[in-house]
């Protein structure tokens, strides 16, 4: 479980931490927190910067999973 959680925030060549994917999970963290919260009527969440928080998110977490995707296509001779 430790390599699991490990494997999410360090990059694949290399080992190391990984900027993009920490920061990536610590804003959908926030905005887990936030969807809860409102949903449980502690306080009300602005709909746009939930927005923004969520495409930043996912784009910090999506920007090394495409670059790794793309590199494992290419070194076994697949192009697309």
């Amino acid at each position: 479980m430790k390599k699991v959680i490990s494997d999410w925030f360090k990059e694949e060549k290399g080992g190391k931490w990984s900027s993009k994917k920490l920061w990536g999970h610590v804003t959908l963290l926030l905005v887990a927190a936030a969807f809860v919260l409102d949903g449980l009527n502690f306080y009300s969440v602005n709909e746009h910067l939930f927005d923004a928080m969520l495409i930043a998110g996912t784009t910090l977490i999506g920007m090394g999973t495409i670059r790794s995707i793309l590199k494992k296509d290419e070194s076994q001779g697949v192009t697309k």
